[in-house]
């Protein structure tokens, strides 16, 4: 490379250089079309494409490496060439498996201060801007609980550099909120009102004064990311209230119904005893189909517990009525307490298994619930497993793994 520049193309770039300077882009890049097209000669165009073919087939920091060892080296003319001609930021032409260019993306400014300009400038790797499934996020969180698993992390030595998982989160996702937008909880709302009382609570610290109508509320809305409503009411909806009227007149099923006529049970046909005062284990039937001699629910011998009776009612209606076994065990599971909806849960992940479809399901170990949001539905306040997922939405994603 040597310089062979001519006076006035030089003379041309000086003055771009100012014009860009001073914000003349639009004569910038006239004026640089012109000492391409006609003051620039072979030799300059040949410079010029071999600078560029530099940064393309190289990292930025590895092309200003090779650059900075060739200024050291060259001659007088050819650094101050160099010094007018190599960009001191990354022009991006080093894309070896992207075919467009990059987006740009922006960094929040509260991580202004930290590594990341670090790792933006060092990481060249395509961001691909995607979100994994639900499905494979909970196939995650079961994969991660196999014994194999806990095993290999806990015989892992802590890697010397970040995973390409973490750069990656870092430069596309941290601080950002990228979840689909959920229905607020009256947590959320009551964390909004606690952030907007510090809010004024720093302006009296402050000794700032604070008008009636100064919007606290906004500001902890901005702080916190929930934009939520201050009304604990429901919103008003201008097109009516859509409530079902008929359906809110019926009163909900309560408890096991019989398993014959699908009717509601007194608490009398459930817990019975015999004459010795020995609780007898649930037969599934009302008193009237009891009385009609009804085809129940076999009976258990002494000893049982509630898993067992779960279990046999469970069974008594898959056996039955295969068809509609499921819908039925869905409504048991909804009007159910926390335990019995556990076990309900419990039989139909043993159900749903290719080996229990011929062979009766008779100890279960019911499924441990918690309230909070399902990671699938995003509904707050439902009974959550350790999959952060609802009854519902476990249904759904009870075969990823």
């Amino acid at each position: 490379m040597t310089n062979t520049a001519s006076p006035s193309f030089l003379d041309a770039i000086t003055h771009i250089n100012w014009q860009l300077e001073a914000g003349l882009h639009e004569d910038a890049r006239d004026a640089f079309e012109h000492a391409l097209t006609t003051l620039a000669t072979t030799e300059d165009l040949h410079l010029l494409v071999r600078l560029a073919d530099t940064f393309t087939h190289a990292p930025y920091l590895s092309a200003q490496a090779q650059l900075r060892s060739l200024w050291r080296r060259a001659d007088p003319d050819l650094r101050t060439w160099l010094d007018m001609f190599v960009t001191r930021t990354d022009p991006g032409l080093y894309r070896p498996t992207e075919q467009q260019p990059r987006w740009i993306t922006t960094v929040p400014l509260t991580a202004i201060d930290s590594p990341l300009r670090r790792v933006l400038a060092t990481d060249d790797t395509p961001v691909l801007n995607r979100e994994p499934s639900t499905g494979t996020e909970i196939a995650a969180k079961r994969a991660r609980r196999r014994p194999e698993h806990i095993e290999a992390i806990t015989t892992k030595r802590r890697p010397a550099h970040e995973d390409r998982i973490i750069t990656e989160y870092i430069r596309t996702r941290f601080l950002r909120d990228t979840d689909h937008p959920y229905e607020p909880s009256p947590w959320d709302r009551h964390y909004v009102r606690q952030v907007a009382e510090q809010v004024r609570a720093e302006r009296d610290r402050a000794g700032e004064r604070t008008r009636d109508d100064f919007d606290t509320d906004a500001i902890a809305r901005t702080r916190t990311g929930l934009d939520i409503r201050d009304d604990d009411r429901p919103a008003y909806l201008p097109n009516g209230n859509g409530l079902d009227y008929d359906h809110t007149t019926l009163a909900p099923l309560q408890g096991w119904v019989c398993v014959h006529c699908f009717g509601e049970r007194a608490c009398s046909d459930h817990f019975r005893t015999d004459t010795t005062g020995h609780r007898l284990s649930d037969d599934g039937l009302c008193q009237h189909c009891r009385d009609h001699d009804r085809t129940g629910i076999a009976p258990l011998p002494g000893g049982f517990t509630l898993a067992d009776e779960v279990a046999a009612y469970c069974q008594h209606l898959t056996d039955h009525y295969p068809a509609a076994a499921p819908a039925l065990l869905c409504d048991l599971k909804q009007r159910s307490t926390r335990t019995v909806a556990g076990l309900v849960m419990a039989y139909r992940d043993r159900a749903t298994q290719p080996s229990a479809s011929s062979t009766p399901i008779r100890t279960l170990t019911a499924v441990q619930l918690r309230t909070g949001r399902c990671c699938s539905c995003h509904t707050p306040g439902r009974d959550i497993d350790i999959d952060d997922l609802c009854g519902d939405c476990r249904d759904l994603y009870r075969t990823a793994a």
